[in-house]
């Protein structure tokens, strides 16, 4: 099989236009040659993508389906001049669209702002805030080109990159007067934790063992961690937290903040990308950023025990 570029080219414009005229000015060739081109496009398939016998002109069957795909082509040979154009003029520009998880957003999305709009003033830097299931179902359909969030998440489709481990820690209404935590220092019925939806809310659930709270009752009414905080504090219980969330309490809270025995639990924070992806110079420069503003300690740790979220229907 042998199509042209130009043949889809010609195809599409006669696809959208429905007029041989209009479709041969667009694609500035004689009307001939554009209808010469599409009936060898069809001998090449061996289909018939044309009703020639309607009026205005309109697609068969199977020239709706075959334009479909060919719009698709054409997007990703117009993906692929821009990046070579861009790999040529040593440069990043247009813009890169990135999801992250809330659990994370407060903590990275300052640092990560500032210092990508400095680096790189040309490339507009689209945010939004999502949970895992969203994340993925657009990273699979190309609504954003990246994703920050934890980890592991297997999908045929997408490929991730550990950038460090978060560790968790008990916050008490009181101080605990413990240097390490249990799970039997964990009051079930005093429990507080997110809103289902977060995939940290499943890791919580996976430090407390969920043989030991079949039978509490436990409130899930948070939707961050700092209102998972002063709902604690205000109703005199206990809640989990990660290691970011930690960097900006008070000295008084500090005290009430306790680490987990030995296997440390924590948690994965990746960046993730569609496999198919012509976006890796950005993906590269964010997850540097992202990384040069973590401590180095955060980055390789020992004797700690990863907590995976629940599989995502």
């Amino acid at each position: 099989m042998n199509i042209q570029v130009s043949q889809l080219r010609y195809f599409l414009s006669l696809a959208s236009t429905r007029s041989y005229s209009l479709a041969a000015e667009l694609c500035n060739v004689s009307q001939p040659a554009l209808s010469m081109a599409i009936r060898r496009m069809e001998e090449e398939l061996n289909l018939t993508l044309i009703d020639r016998k309607s009026n205005p002109i309109s697609l068969t069957e199977e020239g709706e389906i075959i334009a479909s795909q060919a719009t698709k082509i054409m997007e990703g040979l117009s993906s692929l001049e821009k990046l070579a154009s861009d790999l040529h003029d040593n440069h990043m520009a247009g813009n890169i669209k990135l999801s992250i998880i809330p659990t994370l957003a407060p903590y990275i999305l300052p640092g990560l702002i500032k210092k990508f709009s400095e680096m790189y003033p040309k490339v507009e830097l689209i945010v939004e805030e999502e949970t895992t299931k969203n994340i993925l179902n657009k990273l699979k359909s190309s609504e954003i080109d990246v994703a920050v969030l934890v980890t592991p998440v297997e999908e045929k489709s997408l490929i991730y990159v550990p950038m460090f481990y978060e560790e968790f820690f008990l916050f008490t209404h009181k101080k605990l007067n413990k240097r390490h935590a249990s799970s039997a220092d964990l009051d079930y019925k005093n429990l507080w934790l997110l809103q289902e939806g977060h995939c940290m809310r499943e890791q919580m659930l996976r430090i407390c063992e969920h043989k030991n709270m079949e039978s509490s009752n436990i409130t899930y009414n948070a939707g961050s961690i700092e209102s998972l905080i002063n709902i604690t504090e205000y109703n005199k219980g206990m809640t989990i937290i990660p290691e970011m969330a930690t960097w900006n309490l008070s000295v008084e809270r500090k005290e009430r903040i306790t680490p987990f025995n030995d296997p440390v639990p924590v948690r994965e924070v990746s960046i993730m990308y569609h496999k198919f992806t012509t976006r890796l110079r950005e993906i590269n420069a964010i997850m540097h950023i992202i990384v040069e503003n973590v401590p180095s300690f955060m980055k390789v740790r020992e004797n700690f025990q990863t907590i995976d979220i629940a599989p995502l229907s």
